[in-house]
């Protein structure tokens, strides 16, 4: 509800003002009984920085989407354009041609900076579908791109789900404590249980590169061992042998067969 004293104040602005901008000393507090009398409506879409946004332009994301043009530089703008950009922005953009290799983002040319995937990785050609929205951060140095792309999984590896890899044979033999260090050195670590035994289940290929225990990254739900999956006994009639299913735990200083896993 507009209090008398501002009340007055509206109605003084001449007829003919197109155009009248308040200053007020407090805040302005809408508590009329109608939900009429606590809203401002009739805002047009905001042109300024400071201009106040109404719920359509929040709606529709046009603060923060653009179309891209350009392969090599992707240049965009925004209406109102930022005059700098600040380390956490999300924006939407849509490019009406493939981009190139190493492509950049300019922002209403506010500087043409990389475009990069998986936190590091300058994206490659066509790695932005035409057409098609692709959300972006701004990290201070960089546009990283968070549109879902698995990263391929590295040489010597098979993948084990959309969210990780794992070594397509086991890569030498040593104690617990030095495989969880060698898997570490090769940008992995040990694989829990779930991802050892679904990547043997899943995929053919797997089961005939497991010849004896490998270490896994689970305590085995004892104090002092460490599991191990891939030889054992199958249960009812104690019989030893190789399977997805077969485990067993030892203790951390047993030399064992490593296989890691990485994330994708």
């Amino acid at each position: 509800m507009i209090r008398p004293l501002l009340f007055v104040a509206l109605t003084a602005l001449s007829p003919w003002s197109a155009i009248a901008q308040l200053e007020l000393p407090v805040r302005l507090v809408l508590n009329g009984t109608e939900d009429t009398d606590r809203q401002v409506l009739g805002l047009a879409d905001p042109v300024q920085l400071d201009a106040a946004v109404n719920v359509e332009a929040a709606r529709s994301q046009v603060l923060t989407t653009t179309t891209t043009t350009g392969t090599d530089i992707l240049v965009g703008e925004l209406q109102p354009g930022p005059t700098t950009l600040v380390p956490g922005m999300l924006l939407t953009i849509i490019p009406q041609a493939a981009n190139s290799a190493g492509a950049s983002l300019d922002l209403g040319g506010t500087g043409a900076y990389p475009l990069v995937k998986w936190g590091e990785v300058a994206v490659d050609s066509a790695d932005l579908p035409v057409g098609v929205p692709s959300r972006v951060i701004f990290d201070g140095s960089r546009y990283q791109v968070l549109n879902w792309n698995a990263r391929p999984c590295p040489a010597g590896t098979i993948a084990g789900s959309a969210l990780y890899c794992i070594d397509a044979e086991p890569r030498g033999t040593d104690t617990y404590y030095n495989a969880v260090n060698t898997c570490t050195a090769r940008g992995g670590r040990l694989c829990t249980f779930g991802e050892w035994s679904s990547a043997c289940r899943r995929n053919p290929v797997f089961l005939p590169t497991v010849v004896a225990y490998e270490w896994l990254e689970d305590a085995a739900n004892n104090p002092n061992d460490a599991k191990v999956m891939g030889q054992g006994y199958n249960g009812p009639e104690i019989m030893q042998g190789i399977a997805c299913e077969y485990g067993n735990s030892h203790a951390p200083l047993n030399l064992n067969l490593i296989r890691c896993c990485y994330n994708r």
